[in-house]
């Protein structure tokens, strides 16, 4: 979720953002066939609050703002765990010098995996400024290298853009980016995954193949990010049609490896 590298402050964390998206390929789409996996993390979000055992509310650190000219700060009542669901919610509000306040859950410091299957089921919200993600960040916080497993903006609800960052030989940030254009992802809930494997990613919506990359595949445990930013330099800020709160709806996070 990051296209440029962050202030000295906060150089172990990266900006969230897709970076030229090209077109995925021309191939018969393949399905995931998930009997081929076994879990190893995973939250369904049954209880009425959220799992600390698995879940940090903020970036590494207890940072809860970011760069990009983001404008949420991460509340600790940015979210609640309610019917199953776990909702992350934006709000026109201001605290910690942002005007709007906002949820993420991180599982830095419980949780990290080297390749596997990494799915989200969720649902997102319309309007200018919003810009849920699901992505994979390094154990280590260092950054990149990064896999975004989904970002949607907004304004776009029918787009999904799927990317991967890196850095070259001359320590330069590459990144490689795809969008999928399907239906309007904030009016049910839809499933995303990545299949991260040595040297190739494989993205998957509502199970079915629409993106994949052999560049910049990294190779180091990584722990996983769910979040609702608002505004920044990719979607813009909230306009006057921008309705809040604005909900990303998360029904489970898993994460598998191959059997």
């Amino acid at each position: 979720m990051s296209r440029f590298p962050l202030p000295a402050c906060l150089l172990t964390l990266p900006l969230l953002c897709a970076a030229a998206p090209s077109s995925p390929p021309a191939r018969s789409a393949a399905r995931l066939n998930l009997r081929q996996w076994r879990l190893t993390f995973s939250d369904d979000f049954n209880g009425g609050t959220l799992d600390r055992k698995k879940w940090e509310d903020a970036y590494p650190g207890g940072v809860r703002t970011h760069g990009n000219n983001e404008q949420q700060y991460y509340a600790t009542d940015g979210y609640e765990v309610k019917g199953g669901v776990l909702r992350l919610r934006a709000q026109r509000r201001s605290r910690g010098g942002m005007p709007y306040t906002s949820g993420m859950v991180s599982s830095f410091g419980s949780f990290s995996q080297t390749y596997g299957l990494f799915e989200i089921r969720a649902r997102f919200p319309q309007g200018k400024g919003m810009w849920p993600a699901f992505w994979l960040l390094p154990a280590t916080g260092k950054w990149p290298p990064e896999i975004d497993v989904l970002e949607i903006l907004g304004h776009e609800p029918n787009q999904v853009y799927m990317t991967t960052h890196w850095r070259d030989a001359a320590g330069k940030h590459q990144s490689k980016g795809f969008s999928h254009t399907g239906p309007d992802f904030s009016d049910r809930f839809h499933t995303f995954a990545v299949e991260w494997k040595p040297g190739e990613c494989i993205w998957y919506v509502d199970g079915v193949e629409r993106a994949r990359s052999t560049e910049g595949i990294p190779a180091e445990p990584m722990y996983v990010i769910a979040n609702l930013a608002v505004g920044g330099d990719w979607p813009g800020n909230p306009d006057a049609k921008t309705l809040f709160p604005g909900v990303m709806e998360v029904d489970h996070v898993r994460v598998y490896k191959r059997k």
